[in-house]
């Protein structure tokens, strides 16, 4: 597959990130094809208030009160720093990064195609059965409904 990918020669990388180990893997493949191809990577992480609450709610953390939708963004804005920093992706000129709310599998979708990525880069869970049933998984989506090439990395 290295050499199907290198006579490809992507130049934007796009990798979907949720945090987990899975994801962490695939910024390390995607990081490691960027250097030996030459390529951008952009890390991108969507997230969504759950649909059974309202997004305007407001939550009091300590003396701050912000709508649930603000503490939400804060949050995923935070662990993508730490995820970033323990990788340390930060370091390198290629790599740039986005939080941004949205369906993830839909945003992911609209962001490779807006961007112009030559390859999607993202972990997969591997669930299966019942759980793969009512969760679905979002990297199977993704890789169904792509126009690009999808390289999918099963965590451990």
């Amino acid at each position: 597959m290295l050499l199907r990918l290198s006579t490809m020669n992507p130049r934007k990388i796009l990798v979907p990130v949720d945090y987990s180990p899975s994801s962490r893997l695939a910024l390390e493949w995607a990081l490691s094809l960027s250097d030996r191809l030459g390529s951008s990577v952009h890390v991108l992480h969507t997230w969504e208030v759950p649909a059974y609450l309202r997004p305007d709610l407001t939550v009091w953390s300590g003396e701050v009160s912000e709508t649930l939708a603000d503490h939400t963004r804060l949050e995923a804005e935070k662990g993508m720093r730490e995820f970033l920093a323990d990788v340390k992706a930060t370091e390198r000129a290629t790599v740039t990064s986005q939080v941004v709310s949205g369906p993830p599998y839909a945003t992911i979708l609209a962001k490779a195609k807006e961007g112009g990525f030559d390859m999607i880069a993202m972990g997969t869970h591997g669930r299966g059965g019942v759980a793969h049933l009512f969760l679905g998984s979002v990297a199977e989506r993704v890789v169904r409904h792509s126009a690009c090439p999808v390289l999918t990395i099963r965590g451990e």
